[in-house]
């Protein structure tokens, strides 16, 4: 009988942690997350010259309007790719890949954990800064664009923190062999209110 007891009150002290998890679905939130880019090359040549993995990072704000829908706003910055050793009349190659994004989020909580799954879609205003030195002294030129960027993730929600993983394409037009970078990254996030 003690038992059962103990059960029916950890049954019903669960389930209000789950809606006081529930509850705070809504609000606005800030965050950061870090990761790896991959950028690949549309043939084996340019992927024995260049390294297209890096460390990235970024910070994001955002505001979930209901339990399913909201927007988020975030820094991007991918890093750079390199050259994997000098090569004969080039040296010192770089390229480096940062943009503002502004997405639209669509989430799916399979009731009752305090688990949300997430997709996005948008734009990135991107910038893409590329170095070298040669034969015939130092380049140097940035390229900005607006590009289509998505999403898809997952977060673990604990009260008004929330823990991340995320996959990110970004249609960035790099031209010269290399094609769209991507990131996945682990990231947290508060909710104030």
């Amino acid at each position: 009988m003690r038992v059962s007891k103990w059960i029916v009150a950890l049954g019903i002290a669960s389930c209000g942690a789950v809606t006081a998890a529930h509850a705070d679905d809504t609000g606005i939130y800030a965050g950061g997350s870090v990761g790896q880019s991959k950028t690949d090359f549309s043939d084996n040549t340019l992927d024995d010259l260049f390294d297209g993995k890096d460390t990235a990072f970024k910070i994001f704000l955002g505001y979930r309007v209901l339990d399913w829908v909201g927007f988020e706003a975030e820094y991007v910055d991918l890093g750079e790719i390199t050259m994997r050793s000098n090569r004969p009349g080039i040296s010192g190659f770089r390229l480096e890949e940062a943009g503002f994004g502004v997405f639209g989020m669509l989430y799916w909580t399979p009731a009752p954990a305090p688990v949300d799954l997430f997709a996005k879609g948008g734009f990135v205003v991107s910038q893409a800064h590329v170095r070298a030195n040669g034969l015939i002294g130092a380049f140097d030129d940035t390229d900005n664009s607006t590009d289509l960027a998505w999403g898809v993730g997952a977060q673990v929600r604990f009260d008004k923190l929330a823990v991340r993983v995320e996959y990110e394409k970004f249609d960035l037009d790099l031209g010269g062999g290399f094609k769209a970078p991507d990131m996945i990254s682990v990231g947290a996030s508060w909710t104030f209110f």
